[in-house]
């Protein structure tokens, strides 16, 4: 409304107060006053407008990660589509999504969060690897802009002090300590000892650090047991496996920690068929590649018995506390031809959380339009932000920044599936756990 229709408003106000008074005289004045206010409330109030705001998604869409970049669009997508279709009472604004390619590298990483920033964008959401999360976000740090993390797990990204990064997800010394405990409960409960391990893992920071992890908290769940094989490799450069394969062969170890994409979990699979081995338990650790709906494809019955760190599968919605979240799986069938993995479900859940911060921004005043207050705001939000477990859609935890001073989701788990006939069942925590695992897992002579 501007300053000229205010300014007519109340002259017409006063003329016909005026007009009333000496027309009907003293005793009708408040009934006419109620009718001119009413007019000029009816003519000045203008309807709401739709507020609209864009949020930056960085991910890997082409290069070595492509294929993982592109599940974690697909559960962004999907949350921003719920969002805009207003399934969620709580979010009442629409989402507009501006896509960028990291191309699986850090430089175009950093040049993309840049060019977000100048297309004044309220908020970051990204970027899967580890080792491109972690510049970028730093960027975001340097210019003021809210990055939420829901996949990525180097510990050192919410190790900074940074202030406007947040990660929704574990990090990766959560994941490797969940690894052990899903272990050593499914040890105890079939009988089985763990002597010796190896660890086998990808070089870059989502290899390293998850190992880390693995090698600091063994002990604690298994005293006494120790590593007699270790090694790192390029997940992009490696063509063959054979000759690790045939050292951990030779070390034969209980079980394997294998951190891996794609493409280097099937290869280490198919060798170690190749050379006739195969351990008491071969663990993808991290969720990596060995929790992609691809390495079942690409390996069929060769994937049985894997087992492998995962955020979320369909499992988790015959549990009565999640079983309210299963219309948002449907739809990702409905879209996708199949259920969500632990990528799109954690990337979903992202979405959910940053937009709950803007809604909160936007109750609090704030305006998008003056854009480094707005992410400000939202900053705020999030840093207040306490879902509860059961409110937060599809997982089985919730997500408290109240108590997190450096803004790393303390409530955040990883379950452990097993992939049994071709599909993948969750066999831990027990409470989400349909069926039993099987372990020691059978040679390959010994399958069907």
């Amino acid at each position: 409304m501007n300053t000229k229709s205010i300014i007519l408003g109340i002259a017409l106000l006063i003329i016909g107060l005026i007009i009333g008074y000496f027309a009907a005289g003293p005793g009708q004045v408040t009934t006419i006053t109620q009718t001119v206010t009413q007019t000029l409330t009816q003519v000045t109030t203008a309807p709401a407008k739709e507020v609209e705001v864009k949020v930056g998604v960085l991910l890997p869409l082409s290069g070595g990660s492509a294929f993982d970049g592109q599940e974690d669009l697909r559960g962004i997508q999907l949350a921003a589509l719920h969002i805009n279709q207003s399934k969620y009472p709580n979010i009442r604004f629409k989402i507009k999504l501006v896509i960028a390619d990291t191309q699986t590298r850090q430089d175009v990483g950093v040049t993309e969060l840049r060019r977000l920033d100048k297309e004044g964008v309220v908020a970051i959401i990204g970027a899967y690897n580890s080792a491109v999360t972690y510049p970028t976000a730093g960027e975001a740090e340097k210019i003021g802009l809210p990055y939420v993390v829901p996949e990525a797990v180097a510990d050192r990204i919410t190790a900074q002090g940074w202030k406007y990064v947040f990660r929704t997800c574990a990090n990766a010394s959560k994941y490797a300590y969940d690894t052990l405990w899903a272990l050593a409960d499914i040890a105890k409960a079939k009988g089985v000892e763990v002597k010796t391990v190896a660890y086998i893992y990808e070089n870059s920071d989502f290899g390293v650090f998850t190992t880390e992890g693995l090698k600091k908290f063994l002990n604690l769940f298994f005293p006494g047991a120790k590593a007699v094989y270790e090694e790192s490799y390029p997940a992009e450069a490696v063509t063959s496996m054979d000759d690790m394969v045939a050292k951990l062969k030779a070390a034969n170890p209980d079980v394997v920690f294998h951190v891996a994409y794609l493409k280097d979990a099937v290869l280490f699979v198919q060798t170690m068929k190749k050379l006739d081995w195969y351990p008491k338990a071969y663990i993808g650790a991290g969720a990596g590649g060995q929790t992609r709906v691809e390495f079942i494809d690409q390996l069929s019955k060769d994937a049985n018995y894997v087992f492998t760190q995962t955020e979320w599968q369909p499992d988790f919605l015959t549990s009565k506390r999640l079983a309210k979240w299963a219309w948002i799986d449907e739809d990702f069938k409905k879209l996708y031809g199949r259920s969500m993995v632990g990528s799109s479900g954690l990337n979903y859940v992202g979405t959910y959380v940053l937009a709950v911060a803007i809604q909160k921004a936007l109750d609090s005043g704030a305006n998008p339009d003056d854009l480094q207050a707005f992410r400000k705001a939202v900053r705020d939000a999030l840093e207040g932000i306490k879902i509860p477990a059961g409110e937060l859609p599809l997982m089985p935890w919730g997500v408290d920044f109240t108590s997190a001073p450096n803004h790393q989701n303390p409530e955040a788990a990883v379950s452990m599936a097993q992939i049994l006939d071709g599909k993948f069942r969750v066999v831990w925590p027990l409470e989400f756990a349909p069926v039993e695992p099987i372990f020691p897992v059978p040679g390959w002579g010994a399958r069907s």
